[in-house]
């Protein structure tokens, strides 16, 4: 599977179910739904629509399953729901591979912004074509390659930056406070790795967490293999005391982010989802433990899976939350892919912090707010030169203190 954009402010866990049917009937049929009225009539009217169209219609040279992409799209997304989506073939395969370490694009990392009906960018990966362009976090992107996207387009604006081969160029239209620009982007590959680590002073271990994702489709390596190898390696080092930077971190993987927690935390439930109907799934952490002081950097970019570590920390009062409160991503999507190569996702859940408390639109709130100097408002966190950067020297102040 050729690997191109990162996964996007979701927390995913993938169910499998198949594809044996045209249309939008499998939608009903496929999940196994019991028919109701609604459903009934809308079996009779796709099947009374395929037969007029295989009996009657004027012109052979129709592509039926362009044809049936489209009606399950346009059925699907109705729901006007920024997560819950139809894939085609190919941008299904987009879609799961976001989940990967490598891929081939401009390195940036997007959202679907409701509430301006816009795509914004939650991030550049630093040094990347999009990175060197000058793509700013907050920036919305209007228009690729002279076509527009709205928020309800973001996979097919995602499907449009990688529409190249490595070495090719991409024009991306930005809308900045009221200003449009226009960036000629080269793509290339691009291998990153989600973790990095260093030792400050007084036996400070920090590690940056950009992601959670697993690194390739075939590789058992993860943003938690890594996590784990930092800490060891911090800890022969001498670690003391450890802080744990999300920021800008857009989340990832449910089940990365919960082993990376199981590795921090007690015995006890890390997070718990629950369906419309009630249905609730636990997560929990065994003994083992990593027991020394900790503090977390949240801000308002940090989201889905980022939340879910540093909510599960606050709750357990296991670390200091330091920074400005998340963004307030507290569902969850299934992914169901199909036999033909198409597939969904699709909102099923909302999730909770360990102490029963939703996010959703309310974000973590930090035990301690700091914000960043005025002059550093709309930089790259990784930008901020180390003695301007209130956020982590707050977190060094406290933990000094323990």
């Amino acid at each position: 599977m050729k690997t191109y954009l990162k996964i996007i402010l979701t927390a995913v866990v993938t169910a499998v179910i198949t594809f044996s049917m045209t249309s939008v009937l499998f939608i009903v049929r496929q999940m196994n739904i019991t028919a109701n009225s609604n459903s009934e009539s809308l079996i009779r009217k796709i099947e009374t629509v395929n037969t007029y169209l295989e009996n009657n219609y004027l012109y052979d040279d129709v592509d039926y399953k362009k044809a049936n992409d489209d009606a399950v799209k346009a059925y699907v997304e109705s729901l006007e729901e920024p997560y819950t989506h139809y894939y085609t073939e190919d941008e299904f395969e987009t879609y799961m591979s976001r989940v990967e370490e490598s891929y081939v694009g401009i390195g940036v990392i997007i959202s679907a912004d409701t509430e301006n009906d816009k795509i914004v960018v939650v991030s550049p990966l630093k040094d990347s074509p999009a990175y060197k362009a000058g793509i700013k976090p907050g920036d919305f992107i209007t228009e690729v390659d002279g076509t527009g996207f709205d928020a309800g387009g973001m996979d097919a604006c995602v499907a449009a930056i990688k529409n190249g081969k490595e070495g090719t160029t991409v024009k991306v239209t930005i809308e900045r406070n009221g200003t449009v620009k226009v960036y000629d982007i080269q793509r290339k590959e691009i291998v990153e790795k989600s973790v990095q680590y260093e030792m400050l002073d007084d036996n400070i271990g920090y590690i940056s967490i950009s992601s959670f994702n697993t690194n390739s489709e075939d590789s058992d390596e993860s943003t938690y293999t890594e996590f784990v190898a930092a800490v060891e390696d911090l800890k022969e080092g001498g670690m003391k005391k450890l802080i744990i930077d999300v920021r800008d971190n857009p989340g990832g993987v449910l089940n990365i982010v919960r082993h990376i927690a199981d590795y921090i935390l007690p015995e006890g439930i890390i997070t718990y989802t629950e369906t419309r109907t009630g249905i609730r799934q636990e997560y929990t952490s065994d003994k083992k433990e990593l027991d020394i002081p900790m503090a977390v950097l949240i801000n308002g970019s940090s989201a889905s899976a980022s939340e879910i570590l540093a909510g599960a920390l606050k709750d357990y009062d296991r670390a200091e939350i330091i920074g400005q409160t998340s963004f307030g991503k507290g569902i969850v999507q299934n992914v169901f892919p199909f036999s033909d190569g198409s597939g969904m996702s699709m909102t099923v859940s909302k999730y909770y912090t360990p102490n029963g408390i939703s996010i959703h639109e309310k974000g973590v709130e930090p035990d301690i707010e700091v914000e960043l100097p005025q002059e550093y408002k709309d930089s790259y966190i990784s930008d901020i030169p180390r003695k301007d950067d209130t956020q982590l020297n707050k977190a060094i102040e406290i933990l000094k203190s323990k």
